[in-house]
């Protein structure tokens, strides 16, 4: 068979974990990621009308091309000064993500787009890490992609083809995150409890297998961490502080997003410096609190903020807190993700207008990833090269957007984790109790490697305690440094393993097979 000969023990794999807050790639068997950047773009946009267009007729015939807004430029060192020096302005450039801040996916919301943000950008990060960072040729080296475990069938095939036809990647592989952060700590089957920067995410993973069913989502992550020290910090100071950029090029005017993140790097800077601090809020350590010393954060001109230690422990109870504050903002950060939902869900679900002049099915899912109906079938010859518009995808992914909105919770952390595995058969849920692993950059808070972790399995073991007093919890929480990188890690270590060659999904697999193929191969 053709997939043996991408053994990782012939041909040096990559590892790419494309995140909302980061992007790792490295080689397979690795420690670290060799390429670890952000995944913030700054990008240009240029607006063309279908009709000026040479292929007016195939635009014609699916109107979805139309108003094309594709990405024309990029830029990738936009913080650090203006994109265009002579005008000393940002222009027309917006800060964009492939990931998708409501579902935590490689998604776009635009119905009327010819291909999508991440379409361009996810090829572009592939191809960097490649030859930058590794100095490799793409169609020499297999990829092993991590992917959310709650992704989409549409977006995973849509994925496939970006990967074979624009990459042009040899042999590919889809890993669930939670998945490989059990192999990256040694285990196949544990709750995989996921602190990432748009979401808090836990998973039960079950000998191997992600059960996708019984997934519990937050709207809690990195990024709600940072703007409430963002909104502290403006109250301590009395006025909103302003970034690094504003004191070296006072008259510099910089566009909304820009200025947003750059004052959002500030509230991270003092989040790793001490404002963010996870420690056990029960009674007996009420004293501890309140004593607990002060964290003065510097500005960028030299002023002192005196960080309270109330402020410094609300971070982290975002997440783990049970008190009215911390309930009531995470509830309301629910509520506005739930709204976001559905208005994804109302949008997807729409009946096209009578101008578009399409039927039901350029809306099925088979349209949205380019399928067949008779998708068993082996293809008579290899699948088609296209773009896709997003509309039918949305009809695709609508389904699953249900399943999302259901599985989000404003619930602490240690709730969902309870949650999560008690949803799990009766038979699984001691084993998926009793390992417990941690990941993501979001559980890195002090103020010491083992604060958070140790704070989360006390919250866990005083819930489950008091129907199974017998149940322990061993919650298993690498060192800082792996731990936000655990699913790239997990990635690393799969890739490495010459028993793995039977998984990848060859380049001729795909043409013969289609890109169904990837929901057989990389259950």
């Amino acid at each position: 068979m053709a997939a043996s000969f991408y053994s990782g023990d012939q041909v040096g794999a990559v590892v790419a974990d494309v995140g909302h807050y980061s992007t790792k790639i490295g080689w397979a068997g690795s420690d670290t990621p060799k390429s670890y950047f952000r995944s913030n773009v700054a990008v240009s946009r240029e607006e063309s009308d279908g009709n000026t267009s040479g292929n007016s007729n195939s635009q014609q015939d699916d109107p979805s091309l139309a108003h094309h807004h594709s990405i024309q430029k990029a830029n990738y060192d936009y913080f650090h000064g203006p994109i265009d020096p002579k005008s000393k302005s940002d222009g027309t450039y917006k800060v964009v993500n492939p990931v998708h801040t409501t579902t935590g996916l490689w998604y776009d919301t635009e119905p009327k787009v010819d291909g999508s943000d991440w379409n361009d950008l996810l090829p572009t990060f592939l191809t960097h890490g490649y030859k930058a960072s590794l100095k490799a040729d793409p169609s020499e080296h297999p990829l092993l992609l991590v992917e959310r475990a709650y992704n989409t069938p549409a977006i995973r095939q849509q994925t496939l083809e970006v990967l074979f036809e624009t990459v042009d990647v040899p042999a590919t592989f889809l890993g669930k995150d939670a998945v490989l952060s059990c192999y990256g700590c040694g285990r196949t089957t544990a709750t995989v409890v996921d602190v990432g920067s748009s979401h808090t995410t836990v998973t039960p993973v079950f000998e191997g297998f992600a059960e996708k069913a019984n997934i519990k989502v937050s709207p809690i992550g990195v990024h709600a961490m940072d703007e409430l020290i963002l909104q502290q910090l403006d109250q301590l100071h009395k006025s909103p502080i302003l970034p690094l950029y504003r004191f070296r090029q006072p008259e510099l005017q910089r566009g909304k997003d820009i200025y947003h993140a750059a004052r959002l790097a500030l509230a991270q800077e003092c989040r790793e410096l001490g404002a963010g601090a996870a420690i056990n809020m029960a009674p007996a350590a009420a004293t501890a609190t309140f004593h607990a010393p002060h964290k003065t954060f510097y500005l960028p001109d030299g002023t002192g903020v005196d960080v309270p230690s109330k402020v410094r422990f609300a971070v982290a109870d975002l997440l783990l807190g049970d008190d009215p504050i911390s309930v009531t903002r995470r509830q309301e950060a629910l509520q506005a993700q739930q709204a976001e939902l559905d208005e994804l869900l109302q949008n997807a679900e729409a009946q096209p207008s009578d101008g578009d002049g399409a039927d039901d099915e350029l809306y099925s899912e088979a349209a949205a990833v380019g399928l067949s109906k008779r998708r068993t079938k082996r293809r008579s010859k290899p699948a088609a090269k296209r773009r896709f518009s997003n509309r039918p995808l949305q009809k695709a992914c609508a389904p699953h957007w249900h399943t999302l909105r259901t599985q989000l919770t404003a619930a602490p952390l240690a709730q969902m984790v309870c949650d999560a595995a008690y949803r799990c058969d009766r038979d699984q849920q001691g084993a998926l109790l009793g390992n417990v692993v941690l990941g993501g950059g979001g559980s890195c808070l002090g103020p010491t490697e083992q604060a958070f972790p140790e704070t989360l399995r006390e919250n866990i073991e005083s819930l489950i305690h008091v129907h199974t007093p017998g149940w322990k919890v061993k919650l298993l929480a690498p060192a800082v440094a792996e731990r936000a990188i655990l699913s790239w890690l997990g990635g690393s270590i799969l890739g490495s393993l010459g028993t793995f060659h039977d998984m990848w999904i060859t380049k001729a697999e795909y043409e013969e097979w289609g890109s169904a193929i990837v929901n057989r191969k990389c259950p």
